[in-house]
């Protein structure tokens, strides 16, 4: 299961190009969502996992990986993971409490331009709980979740 993970992670991100990042621009965003689903739901699962378990939500959406929440979001609900998609929603609306469109969203994301994200000391506090209930969540096993997804695509 987990090679089958690695494998379609690694699929995922070839295309992906370092020069995407050094501008504001859709490239990115725009070569992920436009994966197979099966790579797109790998991606984005693996790299919320790893981004939360690093550094919480708050580096995953100052690292620019946030601008993929909604796509996440509903990866985690295909996926099974119910109760890290209910997080990761949260997290979403704490962080656009603007209530940006998508695309203004994304833009300010990447940009770092979202006031909430780079200016409030207060959100740390609230996004560190939503940090420890999605280490607690016990039942949702997100690799054993990922891989039985993929094993049935």
């Amino acid at each position: 299961m987990v090679e089958l993970i690695e494998k379609y992670y690694l699929e995922s991100v070839e295309g992906i190009k370092a020069e995407w990042f050094l501008n504001i621009n859709t490239n990115w965003y725009d070569y992920i969502t436009n994966l197979p689903v099966h790579l797109k739901f790998t991606y984005l699962v693996v790299v919320l996992q790893n981004q939360v378990f690093n550094g919480g939500f708050h580096q995953y959406f100052l690292n620019g990986y946030g601008q993929f929440a909604q796509e996440t979001i509903i990866a985690l609900l295909e996926i099974g993971a119910h109760q890290r998609s209910k997080l990761l929603e949260e997290a979403y609306k704490i962080i656009n409490y603007e209530n940006h469109l998508p695309e203004i969203f994304r833009e300010k994301i990447i940009s770092k331009e979202l006031k909430s994200l780079v200016e409030s000391y207060d959100l740390f506090d609230i996004l560190d709980e939503l940090d420890k209930k999605y280490y607690d969540i016990n039942d949702e096993e997100i690799i054993e979740l990922l891989g039985i997804y993929l094993e049935n695509c």
